[in-house]
């Protein structure tokens, strides 16, 4: 079959195509709209997205404009996809043909054949014939002609998007007549990026002119917020958010005073490093805007510290001590002069050193600056002296330091510590114990005394009281010679004579010792320390002879017994040679001996003991100034030497004895026992004859003290007669003035 070529021809009529035209314009102007519709909502939503996160948040700058360009992304988005990008689709009579098929079902692919066939230059190229393409356009002419493309638009939606759409702005413009102000905020704050502020309940003042705060190193800082006037809520409590260099972020609550609702006190303690804060509270978050800068300086004070020690002159000390500030307690002794050196770490205007919160010394004098090398800081010496004065008697006072700076600055409140350990000068001490001498004594005894006389710094004066009753002005003084310089240890021995003071049998008198220190009275000196007292009973030299001749009585009976135990330790070594002799050397015969060697010892010990006794005798005969001094002679010389000679051979005879057991042969053992028998003999022939030297001695001395107690009576009974008989005489020449005859 030939096809015939056409004519490149528009098959459509004109009417149709027109009608094509206006349905390009309708479905362009429907896409406009509704794309304009969801760009208003869009429009509308992010001014009110943005105004609610402002508003309840009150942002930053930075976090407006991060928000409102977020939301204007999504503006611009809403309209690329609903407005931009359908109206950039091309509207093609074939896509027009479609949309109208599916609405018109009847036209059967006729109207898009017809458009597709229009304009073809050459049949034969489609593989279809002009007739049937001429019948094909016919047919979609006729049917299109009377049909209404516009229907193809759907309107209700459209209708549905700008009711919205008109919803929206219809709420914008009237939140924007009931809270024009607070749109025009969000305008200035949103749009123009102004600092406008938003209208609150509550507003927060920070005292203190609101800006910067400056405090000294180690200070408190006491921040006060305060609820404005014009606040129309008052919070229960504010919240402090700092930001620390060391530790970063931190919020605390700060509750409101209770006699003071409308005021808030945060109190930072003891301030190390500079840190910014800022104060939210209720609604009001505007001071997170402009957050307070602390800054820090340091105060005043002595980087350095040495105190320098001048001892008073009664402690006789030239030399000074020099301590450092690192030392834990400043010993002083109560009347030295301290000498203060610091060093400061700016220039100061004053510098006080202050004793227990009080001014000491005047104010000190600066030096020159010490300039440092290599760029280091300068220093600011300062030199002062005070003197520790008051009661003598220890304390411990707080030494700090009232420091000014150029600016005014004091550290007055943080100013170091250091403590001074005032050291008193202590009373002397004494210790006095009596030698040679007995609780009772002769009206004409030596007292000897033997006192140790200790003071911290020097003794001056040193006394010895003899007191007849407890009450110390009835006491009688003896100086005691103390050396030309104080000194401040002082061992003496002193004998005291009470025969000056004619003391009566039956007296009692207690004696002690006083010494006197080198504290001048300026400082509430000279301290005075005393001696525990030792009480003497006086009684008559007859009884005090007495006493030792009783004592000597004692002595001698238990040197009887010594006596007696010579005799057994001899007895069982003589009995223990007598088994050697037999041959017998076995545990009885050793036993004898090791018990000759206890006796021995113990006779040892006895002949000390009364060798002691005697001699303790002798010197309380002398020191009560009774017995001559041949009987004290004929004691020492006639039995307490003796006994002393006994002493060095009794303890040989023991070391032999215990020897003895180093020795197996019954020989050896028998010649050694009948050697140490033999001394053992002569040991107790000597004790015998020391014995019989004690009875004859006895026997003298108390011939002798009844002797001198006859003499005495006599003596008493003729000063008695006397006494008499001159009474006698004057009664005769009473009444008359003539001379009596003879």
């Amino acid at each position: 079959m030939t096809t015939t070529p056409i004519e490149k021809a528009d098959l459509l009529r004109p009417d149709v195509r027109g009608k094509l035209a206006a349905l390009r314009s309708a479905i362009s102007t429907r896409l406009l709209l509704e794309g304009a519709a969801w760009t208003v909502t869009a429009l509308v939503a992010a001014v009110f997205g943005t105004l609610a996160l402002d508003y309840s948040l009150h942002l930053e700058r930075p976090l407006r404009m991060g928000f409102v360009s977020a939301a204007g992304l999504g503006v611009l988005i809403v309209a690329w996809r609903t407005l931009l990008a359908p109206l950039r689709v091309p509207l093609r009579a074939p896509d027009l043909a479609l949309l109208i098929e599916r609405r018109f079902a009847e036209l059967g692919d006729r109207l898009i054949s017809a458009i597709q066939f229009s304009g073809s230059a050459d049949a034969e190229t489609l593989g279809i014939s002009a007739a049937m393409m001429r019948r094909t356009a016919a047919e979609a002419n006729k049917l299109a002609g009377p049909l209404r493309f516009g229907d193809v638009v759907e309107r209700r939606g459209i209708f549905r998007t700008w009711s919205l759409a008109g919803c929206a702005l219809g709420l914008l413009i009237g939140f924007g007549f009931w809270q024009g102000d607070l749109l025009g905020l969000w305008f200035q704050r949103n749009v123009l990026f102004a600092e406008a502020a938003w209208p609150q309940q509550t507003y927060l003042t920070v005292l203190g002119g609101g800006g910067d705060f400056t405090v000294l190193r180690g200070d408190d800082l006491a921040v006060v917020v305060e609820v404005e006037r014009r606040s129309l809520a008052t919070p229960h409590h504010v919240t402090i958010h700092a930001e620390y260099p060391t530790i970063g972020r931190t919020e605390e609550t700060v509750e409101a005073e209770r006699d003071n609702p409308r005021r808030f006190v945060k109190v930072f303690p003891a301030v190390s490093e500079e840190f910014a804060f800022h104060v939210t509270g209720g609604d009001d978050r505007r001071d997170a805007a402009r957050p307070h800068r602390v800054r820090l300086i340091d105060p005043p004070a002595f980087l350095r510290v040495t105190f320098d020690v001048q001892y008073p002159a009664y402690m006789h000390r030239m030399q000074v001590d020099r301590f450092t500030g690192g030392t834990g307690a400043l010993p002083v002794p109560i009347g030295a002069e301290v000498t203060v050196h610091g060093e400061a770490n700016k220039a100061l205007t004053s510098a006080r050193v202050l004793l227990d919160g009080k001014p000491v010394g005047g104010e000190m004098k600066p030096l020159p600056p010490i300039r440092a090398e290599n760029g280091g800081r300068t220093r600011f010496p300062f030199v002062g002296a005070f003197e520790i004065a008051g009661a003598n008697k220890p304390a411990t006072k707080v030494l700090r330091f009232d420091l000014t700076d150029a600016t005014g600055h004091s550290n007055r409140r943080r100013g170091a510590k250091y403590m001074v350990q005032v050291q008193p000068d202590h009373r002397p001490t004494l210790d006095v114990k009596k030698r040679g001498i007995g609780a009772q004594v002769s009206p004409r005894a030596l007292l000897p005394l033997q006192m140790t006389i200790k003071d911290d710094h020097g003794l001056t004066a040193l006394d010895v009281l003899i007191r007849r009753s407890t009450r110390v002005t009835d006491a009688n003084v003896s100086p005691v010679e103390m050396p030309p310089d104080p000194v401040r240890e002082l061992a003496r021995r002193q004998e005291v004579d009470i025969e000056p003071l004619r003391l009566t049998p039956g007296t009692s008198i207690h004696v002690s010792a006083r010494a006197a220190d080198t504290l001048p009275a300026a400082f509430g000196g000279p301290n005075t320390g005393k001696s525990s007292t030792l009480t003497f009973r006086v009684v008559k030299p007859g009884e005090l002879m007495e006493e030792f001749v009783r004592r000597q009585k004692e002595i001698r009976l238990e040197f009887v017994q010594a006596l007696a135990l010579q005799e057994n330790a001899r007895a069982k070594t003589e009995a223990a040679v007598g088994l050697f002799r037999a041959g017998r050397v076995d545990a009885e015969s050793r036993r004898l001996l090791m018990s000759s060697a206890g006796l021995q010892r113990n006779v040892g010990a006895e002949i000390a003991k009364a060798a002691d006794g005697l001699r303790a005798i002798v010197e309380e005969m002398k020191n009560n100034r009774l017995g001559t001094e041949t009987e004290r002679e004929q004691i020492s010389g006639g039995i307490v030497k003796p006994l002393d000679r006994l002493a060095e051979p009794v303890r040989k005879i023991g070391s032999a004895l215990t020897n003895t057991k180093l020795a197996s042969a019954a020989a050896d053992l028998a010649e050694q026992g009948g050697d140490i028998e033999g001394l053992q003999r002569e040991v107790f022939r000597q004790m015998n004859d020391i014995l019989e030297r004690m009875v004859k001695l006895e026997s003298k001395q108390e011939l002798a003290n009844k002797l001198r107690l006859i003499i005495g009576w006599s003596e008493k009974l003729l000063q008695s007669i006397r006494k008499k008989q001159e009474a006698e005489v004057g009664t005769v020449f009473e009444g008359t003035t003539q001379p009596a005859k003879p």
